[in-house]
């Protein structure tokens, strides 16, 4: 019988998964447009503040039946981990609300209430709130930002970054109880409906990211936005073609999540 295995094991390891994330979401873009950049000592609270969200994460897909007392251990670094920030209780839990929503649906799998029953939208804008999270932390220390590249102005790249994520770690969380929609929805309605469905969203959110910058195209950089996002949305498609082509439909079978289904 398989176990579950650490996609990333070690705070080296992590740490190097965090400088990806950084780059790839373009949050080291928004510090490199501020003093932040050369801030080392904030920059190194955003790491820590990332790293312990991700050591949530680890446990979450490392393990089928969850010890209250140890998520109340992970949640607690978390919270201390946005303390240095200088928030209020208040706010932190404010600005904590969409992790605990998100672990909320990783942890309804265990009650055979999967991912899937989530809407795309729902699912994988809930899924991007720790880089939400990062980058308000960002704007909050420099809200002239928004004159480059206003906040609500991600949405879109963030989607589709979410799901390129779901689909690249698609073979690695076979054996893994993330809550990977894309490899939920194969294990529960195929190849086929799968892949129409992913890119029929797909091209709904570029669509919309279209036409939203083309009424903004007069706001900052926004048009350099738009262009990393028409690339993440062109990488991610050929992605998601490349990715069910190569896999043998069998390597599914393999995956941990599929002997939980009922």
């Amino acid at each position: 019988m398989h176990k579950a295995v650490k996609k990333y094991s070690g705070e080296p390891a992590i740490k190097e998964k965090i400088q990806l994330l950084f780059a790839y979401r373009k949050l080291t873009d928004l510090m490199q447009k501020t003093k932040l950049n050369k801030d080392v000592g904030y920059k190194n609270q955003l790491t820590n503040l990332q790293y312990r969200i991700y050591l949530l994460d680890a446990y979450l897909e490392g393990q089928w039946d969850l010890d209250p007392e140890v998520l109340k251990a992970y949640w607690q670094q978390i919270i201390e981990g946005l303390s240095v920030f200088n928030y209020s209780p208040k706010q932190i839990k404010s600005l904590l609300a969409e992790i605990r929503i998100y672990e909320h649906i990783e942890t309804n799998a265990r009650q055979n209430k999967w991912p899937t029953k989530v809407s795309f939208k729902e699912f994988y804008t809930t899924k991007s709130c720790d880089v939400r999270l990062i980058r308000h932390l960002i704007y909050e220390a420099h809200p002239e930002l928004n004159e480059v590249w206003p906040e609500q102005a991600w949405v879109y790249y963030d989607l589709i970054t979410e799901i390129n994520d779901d689909i690249a770690d698609v073979t690695e969380d076979l054996l893994t109880y993330n809550g990977n929609r894309f490899l939920i929805s194969i294990l529960r309605k195929g190849e086929k409906k799968t892949a129409e469905q992913y890119r029929s969203y797909l091209e709904k959110v570029t669509s919309k990211a279209h036409a939203y910058f083309k009424k903004h195209s007069g706001v900052g950089e926004n048009m350099q936005l738009l262009d990393w996002t028409l690339s993440r949305s062109v990488e991610t498609i050929q992605l998601l073609d490349t990715t069910l082509a190569s896999n043998n439909p069998d390597v599914y079978l393999t995956s941990l999540l599929l002997a939980k289904m009922k």
